[in-house]
């Protein structure tokens, strides 16, 4: 694999990568529960030192090493990161469909679902311990996949538009 092919997806990668952890609803926000009173004001509970996890992904990703949420975030930008450098280096030579539009539709949904299957169904479970291929089409985190990989290849299509351009 060219070094150059590898370097061209990272930072494509990471910034798919924080997409996703916004699409899929993963906070380290403090949680905010909001009630009324019997007098008809409202109050704000914040829950001090549990961070929100409305899905519990980042404490996943963190339990996969024993760590917490706050490590889990940092090893998915470095996953993402990787996962962005595979595309490049590896993927697009393979899926190449004539035409940016295409490879950003086709080819990030391949990519997307290839990446929630080997992370979401086969390596995460395996690494934290729960079971294989356990699918379910309506998750979101097969929509947060498929997404991850339409916002790569688009951010690699239009950097590598942007750096045809410079060079010319």
């Amino acid at each position: 694999m060219d070094s150059d092919k590898l370097m061209r997806g990272i930072i494509p990668g990471i910034i798919a990568g924080y997409l996703f952890l916004a699409f899929i609803g993963a906070s380290m926000v403090p949680s905010l529960d909001v009630t009324m009173s019997e007098g008809g004001d409202m109050v704000a509970n914040v829950e001090q030192g549990a961070p929100m996890m409305n899905n519990g992904m980042l404490e996943m990703v963190g339990g996969m090493i024993g760590a917490d949420a706050l490590i889990g975030f940092i090893l998915h930008v470095i996953i993402s990161a990787v996962i962005g450098a595979l595309y490049t280096g590896l993927f697009m030579q393979y899926v190449d469909l004539g035409s940016p539009l295409y490879n950003i539709a086709v080819g990030g949904l391949i990519y997307g679902v290839i990446w929630w299957i080997l992370g979401g169904l086969i390596i995460m479970p395996a690494i934290a311990g729960g079971e294989l291929l356990q699918i379910n089409l309506n998750s979101p985190s097969l929509f947060g996949h498929i997404m991850f990989g339409h916002a790569l290849a688009f951010l690699v299509a239009l950097r590598d538009r942007r750096m045809t351009a410079m060079d010319e």
